[in-house]
């Protein structure tokens, strides 16, 4: 499996637990947050499925950041999600 391809097997995963996360809260994390990460994934999926990433200086990596500063350390989904964006910079 090459790097897009595992990138985009890391976004779909962690977009669907996202979405499992915003249906039925387990983790009480903010909504915002949650929203965000939704669309930012969906982009990166995207952007993967189209094949039109950009140059990789220019993939930033906000959402470790808003994970990092505000979601507790022992939330799972905060792995994933941060695993799935590492992987789509590095695509």
């Amino acid at each position: 499996m090459d790097r897009r391809q595992q990138a985009r097997a890391l976004v779909a995963s962690a977009l669907a637990d996202v979405e499992a996360e915003l249906a039925v809260p387990t983790y009480q994390l903010c909504p915002t947050h949650l929203g965000a990460c939704h669309d930012t994934l969906r982009s990166y999926l995207s952007a993967l499925d189209a094949g039109a990433l950009p140059p990789k200086r220019d993939r930033e990596e906000g959402l470790g950041r808003m994970i990092a500063d505000s979601w507790p350390f022992d939330v799972p989904l905060g792995a994933t999600v941060l695993r799935a964006e590492r992987a789509w910079r590095n695509a």
